[in-house]
């Protein structure tokens, strides 16, 4: 007030002691802006004197069990103050009507809390329940090989997991196996009936023409003779197969055991 009362008097001396009309206008500008100084200077204080700083504090929580979150950080928008929350996870804070509030902490989303403008009381309190935040990471895989060159030797050297059912097959299907195998299986009923039906048929087939039996054949004994003045009967190869066929004094177990002893 004194401020103003000073303004006034300075005011109503320029106009008092202004002998030309240069000087007064002079004097006239200056008086004007020193009011304008003063009321804004007042209007300021006054709007200063009725905003109230609000002591805010809480507890800040997370996660499905509401664990408490130590060291939780708590930022004012736009005014570079905040806090962190003690070990038990409380915080306390002076803030103003209409802040806008910040809460974070690492593995959890952001959480928002505007002061009220309105809000003329001393003190706000609140309980910040954050929520996880779960964040997708790309596929990572290890391996035991530090480059390339490893990767290849152990590749081409490692043994696969049916590695033994492997082999067993390769041997079961070896053709010398498998014909072996053929010359120790007897007739069984339905190839013994397949046989017996072929002949009906051929008799039936062949009744009225004359015999095609080699043993009735002229053509047939001059080729047989000349085959054996050339040495057929001395030419034994044919009886080899015939060395890998059980004998009649052993059975099927013992014959595999000793092919499998003699490979």
């Amino acid at each position: 007030m004194n401020t103003r009362r000073k303004a006034i008097h300075l005011f109503t001396v320029t106009f008092a002691k202004g002998n030309s009309l240069f000087c007064m206008t002079k004097r006239l500008i200056i008086a004007l802006s020193a009011l304008l100084l003063v009321g804004l200077s007042a209007e300021h204080g006054m709007a200063q004197g009725q905003v109230k700083a609000i002591q805010f504090s809480g507890v800040v929580v997370g996660g499905k069990q509401s664990e408490v979150l130590p060291s939780a950080t708590i930022n004012i928008a736009n005014t570079g103050r905040g806090t962190v929350t003690s070990n038990n996870g409380f915080f306390n804070i002076p803030v103003f009507p209409g802040d806008s509030i910040i809460f974070s902490y690492t593995g959890y989303r952001r959480q928002y809390l505007i002061i009220p403008k309105n809000y003329n009381e001393p003190s706000y309190s609140a309980k910040i329940q954050l929520r996880e935040d779960a964040i997708t990471l790309r596929e990572v895989k290890v391996y035991p090989f530090r480059n390339f060159e490893e990767f290849k030797k152990e590749f081409l050297t490692m043994n696969l997991p049916d590695q033994q059912e492997r082999e067993a097959l390769a041997r079961n299907m070896d053709p010398d196996y498998l014909r072996r195998m053929g010359a120790m299986q007897g007739s069984g009923v339905n190839s013994s009936f397949q046989a017996s039906q072929n002949q009906i048929s051929n008799y039936n087939a062949n009744k009225g023409f004359a015999s095609t039996i080699p043993f009735f054949n002229p053509l047939a004994w001059a080729s047989w003779i000349k085959s054996v003045k050339d040495g057929a009967l001395k030419d034994n190869s044919w009886k080899e197969i015939y060395k890998d066929a059980p004998t009649l004094n052993t059975n099927r177990d013992s014959y595999i055991r000793q092919q499998r002893r003699n490979n």
